[in-house]
């Protein structure tokens, strides 16, 4: 076999090795993405939650408390709105 041959040989060889790297990292990463997203549905259905049950004790308090409990929950929907988005691509 020529030098040139075994050369074209080899590079056959390394283009097929990386292609296969490359898929097998693709799919990893893709694997990776989905694993966080779904821990991101599951953060964001607990910060929900948590927003529920704040809201609920929101009618029932008066004065100072009222106001802090309605920036915190104005905030906790605001991250909740922020990382929905993020989360959906917008």
């Amino acid at each position: 076999m020529s030098a040139q041959l075994e050369y074209v040989r080899q590079l056959e060889e390394k283009i097929t090795t990386t292609k296969t790297t490359l898929e097998k990292l693709k799919a990893e990463r893709q694997a990776t993405l989905l694993a966080a997203q779904h821990e991101e549905i599951e953060n964001l259905e607990k910060y929900l939650d948590q927003a529920n049950v704040d809201m609920q004790g929101l009618s029932a308090a008066a004065g100072d408390a009222w106001e802090e409990l309605k920036e915190a929950l104005e905030k906790l929907m605001s991250d909740i709105s922020s990382r929905l988005k993020r989360l959906s691509g917008d």
